[in-house]
């Protein structure tokens, strides 16, 4: 297990109705692209939030996609990467709009070929990719970044990371690493949440995360899974005849 530092300027704004749901910093998919990718290689955020993701993978020299199922996120994000980058970066930028629950049939198009796939499972308030379609967009020897934590699940505190890395096995996807990431600043090897964010509601109705320790808001969840590469089976390998020519 790993701790990555991925604390944001100011605090971000939930993207689902129930508040526990935190975009992807800047700071955190900087530190997964550069871990997981190449030069030009493909990136895509899975119902994404804002910019971030798309924007840190064209800063970093990569191709990205994003899918957003609410139109006006899709359209504030487009309009903060024409501001923060050159035209010739957006040529490699590509943000489709999509209901959540076809995702995965508008990207059949990329199917095997991203380097990084970022998807996120933080509590169940809209339709989710299945892993099995987010394994079959990563390439052999690519990765996939599942974002999770702690919510509330039928009154009871809910941890889905065994199910997540329960499927991922099943999509044939290999656990590699745990990482925490921190959403509040570290100063003197303590934690300093800037005293403008908001404190939790610790009354259940409010938030259907409510309840949890406070601590369990300061940080995400994040399991990285990569995808084998194909060795090569006996039948496919060369063999060799009585006179030692290649058969």
């Amino acid at each position: 297990m790993s701790v990555w530092l991925a604390a944001t300027d100011t605090e971000p704004e939930p993207s689902c109705r129930n508040g526990c749901c935190r975009p992807v910093s800047t700071l955190l998919a900087r530190h997964l692209i550069t871990t997981c990718t190449r030069l030009g290689g493909l990136v895509i955020d899975i119902d994404a939030a804002d910019h971030a993701v798309v924007s840190s993978a064209l800063t970093t020299g990569c191709r990205a996609v994003a899918t957003f199922s609410d139109p006006a996120r899709a359209h504030h994000s487009w309009q903060a990467l024409k501001r923060l980058h050159p035209r010739h970066d957006l040529e490699v930028a590509d943000l489709r709009l999509t209901p959540a629950d076809a995702t995965h049939q508008t990207l059949t198009d990329l199917l095997g070929t991203a380097d990084l796939v970022i998807a996120k499972r933080h509590c169940r308030q809209s339709e989710q990719v299945e892993l099995s379609h987010l394994a079959a967009l990563v390439k052999p020897g690519g990765h996939l970044a599942v974002i999770t934590g702690l919510h509330r699940a039928g009154g009871h505190v809910h941890d889905p990371a065994p199910d997540i890395i329960h499927n991922a096995r099943h999509a044939e996807l290999t656990y590699l690493q745990h990482i925490i990431a921190l959403h509040v600043p570290v100063r003197g090897g303590r934690l300093e949440p800037p005293p403008t964010w908001r404190v939790p509601a610790p009354d259940p109705a409010t938030a259907g995360c409510a309840g949890l320790p406070i601590s369990t808001r300061l940080h995400t969840d994040v399991l990285i899974f990569t995808k084998p590469r194909r060795s090569p089976r006996v039948a496919d390998l060369p063999t060799e005849n009585a006179g030692g020519d290649p058969s």
